[in-house]
């Protein structure tokens, strides 16, 4: 336990000094004054753009996090040999889950940062909109918010875990893990067009069952459409929610727990 937390906060210091990680610092601030700005423009649905684009602001600082700070770690570990810097002193599985430990420690750290700009960014905006133009929204929507930008930034993660588990090199590793993490976003808008009755109605069993397949094998991240509903004071079935937040955290466990086997066995 102890080499596991040391490694943890060396990891942690390791991305606080990173360039990368103090430019999405600094871009938490650029988001907040872009959603007040932008907003603006908007005479009737100001709180609700501002809401929006935190939300945007908020999903992209994540995945970038994700896609370059994440990846540029374990990379450097696996393609430079750090890592045997640290695996003659605890097993694998420790060096690895210290290692993403100290990741997620930096995702909350930003997180945490980017939640508080946004929650000052929508008490501002709420101060100057009239009552009957706040829809619902209160000064705490940024922590709903926040709390799905997690929940989806370590479905992201636990994809990055699996590519770096295997892929040979930096590029490699970005390379699939933004082609991965693209699909995921981008699929589900996809297949439900696909999967509607009159698509289905349409086309052989055999693709209509290749379509269901590939649909399982991607994780929905359609949590946007939920988590706004919700800020926006709009009815949200409880059950779906539920499910979305259950199917989500199955899929993080699953594909980290196939990574850590394949960095168990692979070959450094």
């Amino acid at each position: 336990m102890n080499k596991l937390l040391t490694l943890a906060v060396f990891s942690l210091r390791e991305i606080l000094a990173a360039p990368a990680y103090r430019a999405l610092i600094a871009s938490t601030v650029v988001i907040g004054i872009g959603a007040m700005a932008i907003s603006n423009l908007f005479l009737l649905e100001t709180i609700k753009v501002e809401l929006d684009f935190l939300w945007l602001g908020m999903s992209l600082l994540a995945t970038v996090y994700m896609l370059v700070v994440a990846v540029g770690l374990l990379a450097q570990d696996f393609t430079q040999g750090i890592a045997y810097l640290f695996l003659p002193h605890m097993s694998r599985q420790t060096y690895l889950l210290a290692r993403i430990s100290g990741i997620v420690a930096g995702l909350l750290l930003l997180l945490a940062l980017m939640m508080l700009v946004a929650t000052a960014t929508v008490a501002w905006g709420l101060h100057h909109t009239p009552a009957g133009q706040t829809h619902g929204i209160t000064w705490w929507s940024p922590a709903i918010l926040t709390g799905m930008a997690l929940l989806q930034s370590l479905t992201v993660l636990s994809i990055v875990i699996f590519t770096c588990s295997w892929a040979s090199g930096l590029v490699e590793m970005i390379l699939f893990s933004t082609v991965f993490t693209a699909l995921a976003y981008l699929l589900p808008s996809v297949i439900q067009a696909m999967t509607s009755t009159e698509v289905m109605a349409q086309v052989p069993e055999w693709a209509a069952i290749l379509i269901h397949a590939v649909d399982y094998l991607f994780p929905d991240m359609t949590g946007a459409q939920m988590v706004l509903a919700v800020v926006h004071g709009l009815p949200v079935p409880s059950a779906a929610l539920v499910w979305f937040v259950i199917s989500q955290v199955g899929y993080i466990m699953i594909l980290s727990a196939v990574g850590f086997l394949i960095f168990v066995r692979r070959d450094l």
